[in-house]
């Protein structure tokens, strides 16, 4: 039996959150226990959602769905750190 995390899964149910609950914010460690993922492999994901473009990080450091009419787009750093506007 192989024990390997159930990533896709895991990114289906994380990007159901996001599309489910507009505005939600999520941390690293909330997207652990959501996702069931080790938080390496979670990370993993969740830097993989933000390259696709589906998430943004904000300054806190959460992770954020964000599209362009989202009214947080000024709470979302770029990857320089320098802030959209």
């Amino acid at each position: 039996m192989e024990t390997r995390p159930q990533v896709v899964p895991a990114v289906q149910r994380l990007k159901g959150v996001f599309l489910e609950a507009p505005g939600t914010r999520l941390t690293l460690l909330e997207a652990v226990r959501l996702s069931g993922l080790d938080q390496p492999v979670c990370e993993t994901v969740l830097e993989a959602l933000e390259d696709a473009r589906f998430l943004k990080r904000a300054s806190d450091g959460s992770y954020v769905r964000w599209t362009l009419d989202s009214p947080i787009h000024h709470f979302v750093r770029d990857t320089n750190g320098q802030r959209n506007r």
